[in-house]
């Protein structure tokens, strides 16, 4: 009887290392990639258009907000914008006066002030209005048009010297000659002369103080320049009534620089003779500005400008620059020293004194108002 075949044995080296290595154990077969269950629902016809017509509505409102965002915006965006500093008329004035010094314009600068020899800019910036050191002065002018009156019959202007002339030299003359013989009648009758010649130090020293006298007397009246020359200040401090509160104030301005009034009036300040109630005003404006011969590294300097402003009845100057100069550094800014000595009063009149002020009188403030007009 056939044997079955014996399966040939594998004959295993001895030598571990020569070994194969087992074969790993077969793995479980990766299980298919899941594929995502498709829905099956369906919308209905109703349901696609209320869906339609709600994305219109939203898209509606979108563009109704966006429009009225848009008009809210035109219309405000002019007030969010930085506006431009409102000038008053004192800077305006200021401005265009400094405009006409950076283009040379002669012409609009005579026009605006009354500087003789105005510094040379080339530009500027930064015109402010000095609001804290303005001034104003309002009263009657009634006081100072009866000094004017009275200057008229006895006195000549002269417009070289700046002072005024007797209309009766002779007259003059007469007493100051009559004065220096009593003042020589005087001294011959104390002895004087005697003392002089006497050799005796204190008899010396008793005529040179008798002499001495003798010329302050003579100079106090009849050689007095309130008598023989005066200026338009000396006769503003004599004259009889004195003039008080705001008449006295503009009346020592124009005192002190009259030719400056002659080129704001265009005549002269003791030729007016109106009655009624005026206002002087004051201002001051500060700025900063080259000088038109200044080298590129030159500094800036700061420009100080006074304008004023002058109204009687029919007469109104408007703003004028009466004043242009350099503020030197180092240079403090001095406090106003030229105070009105009468307080500020309302824009209507009243006899009834400000608190704290002192009392007005009825003669120098005109009854009813004066409203300013509206400045240029």
């Amino acid at each position: 009887m056939d044997q079955p075949a014996r399966r040939p044995e594998r004959v295993i080296p001895r030598n571990a290392a020569s070994r194969p290595a087992p074969a790993p154990p077969a793995t479980a077969a990766a299980p298919p990639p899941s594929v995502p269950a498709q829905s099956v629902f369906v919308p209905s016809a109703e349901a696609k258009e209320r869906r339609s017509r709600r994305w219109v509505w939203i898209s509606t409102a979108l563009l109704a907000l966006l429009a009225i965002g848009a008009v809210v915006v035109m219309v405000y965006w002019p007030r969010l914008k930085p506006r431009p500093r409102q000038l008053d008329a004192v800077e305006k004035v200021a401005g265009a006066y400094l405009d006409a010094l950076v283009r040379n314009d002669e012409e609009a600068r005579d026009r605006l002030g009354t500087v003789e020899e105005p510094p040379g800019i080339g530009s500027y910036q930064d015109a402010y209005h000095q609001r804290a050191r303005d001034r104003q002065i309002r009263g009657a002018f009634a006081p100072i048009a009866s000094l004017h009156k009275r200057i008229d019959g006895e006195f000549h202007y002269d417009a070289s010297a700046g002072r005024f002339t007797p209309k009766n030299a002779l007259g003059i003359a007469g007493e100051t000659l009559d004065a220096l013989h009593a003042a020589k009648e005087e001294a011959e009758k104390s002895g004087m002369y005697k003392k002089m010649q006497s050799g005796d130090p204190n008899d010396i020293f008793d005529a040179a103080e008798q002499y001495g006298k003798v010329f302050d007397n003579l100079s106090k009246n009849a050689l007095s320049p309130r008598r023989l020359l005066p200026t338009y200040k000396m006769l503003v401090e004599s004259s009889k009534p004195l003039l008080s509160g705001a008449a006295r104030s503009l009346a020592l301005v124009v005192a002190d620089d009259p030719k400056r009034w002659d080129a704001l009036l265009k005549r002269s300040f003791w030729t007016l003779k109106p009655d009624g109630p005026f206002i002087y005003e004051e201002a001051e404006v500060t700025a900063t500005a080259r000088d038109r011969l200044a080298s590129l590294g030159d500094p800036p300097t700061r420009l100080r400008l006074k304008l004023v402003r002058f109204r009687l009845e029919g007469i109104d100057t408007g703003w004028k620059v009466v004043e242009a100069r350099r503020v030197q550094p180092g240079e403090k800014q001095a406090t106003a020293t030229t105070a009105p000595a009468a307080p500020a009063e309302p824009r209507s009149y009243s006899t009834t004194p400000p608190p704290g002020g002192p009392p007005v009188s009825p003669g120098e403030v005109p009854s009813g108002s004066l409203q300013p007009p509206t400045p240029q």
